[in-house]
Order: structure tokens, then sequence, then C-alpha cells
């Protein structure tokens, strides 16, 4: 391995039975809250206040500590101010773990927390989501974000999660909703691929039908437009994504 790569890979520690910790990811963040303190923003994945959010050209505006995106502030936001998550013991897988994610879970004592991904290390188990390791009825909840467009059997993904979910549990899955109706890479030129796909590992653009998507794979779906209850002012002082309602699945 290359000395760049090594320097991108997040070295982490084992922590037992759960998520393991990177030290070096923990140091930057310390030294970013620093640089921008302030109490101009807000994220609700860490609970830090900061002066402003970091800009990247590739991704949302980032939380200077936990480096969470909009999506996923919201996606926090949600769950600590809508659900009963932390409140009592539950399990919870996590698709293709983020940093800023896990470190959220890992604040409330009552989640065990899992994550898988095909590849990424962070994820404590390597496993493909269109064939998951684990019994039927095995999660609480399950978060699903923005994964199933990278995914080349996105239907047999969806029922799998059905399968791991717990009856009477819930999960949170999105996608990016750029079309009225769900249509596969395949079926666009080359030009409504490069407008409609952000990126060459997009296998569909999701359209206004992806509840009926869930619905196909078992689910109970619940449409919750929870952004839509901040004020602008709130929406930019928390960084939310305005653009996203979240897909509440049911069993």
């Amino acid at each position: 391995m290359n000395l760049g790569r090594l320097l991108r890979r997040p070295m982490g520690i084992d922590n037992g039975n759960g998520p393991p910790r990177y030290p070096v990811k923990e140091a930057l963040a310390r030294v970013r809250r620093l640089i921008y303190r302030g109490n101009k923003r807000e994220c609700s994945c860490c609970g830090g206040t900061f002066s402003l959010f970091l800009f990247s050209p590739y991704m949302s505006a980032l939380c200077p500590n936990c480096l969470s995106t909009e999506r996923y502030r919201l996606l926090c936001r949600y769950l600590r101010d809508e659900t009963d998550f932390g409140s009592r013991e539950v399990s919870l897988l996590d698709i293709a773990p983020t940093w800023s994610f896990q470190e959220f879970c890992r604040s409330y004592e009552n989640v065990e927390y899992l994550s898988v991904d095909i590849a990424s290390p962070l994820a404590m188990h390597l496993m493909d989501i269109t064939d998951i390791d684990f019994n039927d009825s095995r999660f609480d909840r399950i978060i699903c974000y923005h994964v199933l467009e990278h995914v080349d059997e996105d239907m047999k993904a969806l029922r799998e999660l059905c399968r791991v979910l717990k009856p009477g549990g819930w999960a949170i899955i999105q996608v990016p909703i750029a079309v009225e109706k769900t249509v596969e890479r395949s079926e666009l030129t080359e030009e409504e691929a490069e407008n409609l796909l952000r990126f060459d590992d997009h296998r569909r653009a999701y359209g206004k039908d992806f509840a009926e998507l869930l619905e196909s794979a078992g689910f109970i779906v619940e449409v919750v437009p929870f952004v839509k209850r901040f004020t602008t002012e709130e929406i930019k002082r928390y960084g939310l994504d305005e653009t996203e309602d979240l897909y509440l699945c049911r069993k």
C-alpha cells in the first residue's frame, strides 16, 4: 500500500463488540473544534456548535467536528426528536457506515450498533447487502442511506433488509430522487445518464415511485417530510438537507 492510500485509510482500533475507534480522526476533530469554535452553526449528529460548516466540492457542507453532511444531520435530528432512539435497548444495522453516524450511535448506551459494507474499512463486517449474513428478524432498526443507487440488484437488497428486520421494527432507507419514475442506467442515453446520475457507479435514477418499490419488497412505508418543520433560518443553522423526505419503512 502506498503512503497516500495509507494516510487516507482510517486506522481503527478494535473496541470489543462495539464499533472501532479511530484515534487520528478523533485528534483531528479536536483540532477542528478549536479552529472553528463559535455558535452560528449547530450539528445534530455530534451536538457541537461552530462558526461555520466546511465547504467541500464533492459533498454537502461538513461539520467541522464529526464531518457529517446535511443529509446525516437531518437523519440524526429526526432520530433524536421524533423517535424512541436510544430510550430503550435496540439493535441497529447500519449499511455503508460513516464515522459521523457511527459516533452518533456510540453516544447512546442502549443502541447495539452493527455496521456492514461490501468493502469499507469503517464497516464492522464485510458483506454484500444482497446476501446479508444475519438471521431473519435480527434487527430492531436499520439505516440504509444513499446506498441502493450503487447496488446492481437493488430489489434483492431490499428484500434482504426486510428479512433481517424484526416485525414491529423500522428502517430508514434513502436514495437520491431525481425523476418521476425510476429508470435504470441501461435505459438512458449517455447524455441522459450524465445529467441524471451524479457518479459513474450509480446504477439508476430513482423516482417518486420509490415508496412503491419499498412496498413491493415487503415494507409498510410512510414518507415523512420532516425538514419542512424547520424555518429557513433553522435549516441554515443546523445545516439540514432541505431536498429530502424521509422514507420510514416498517415491518
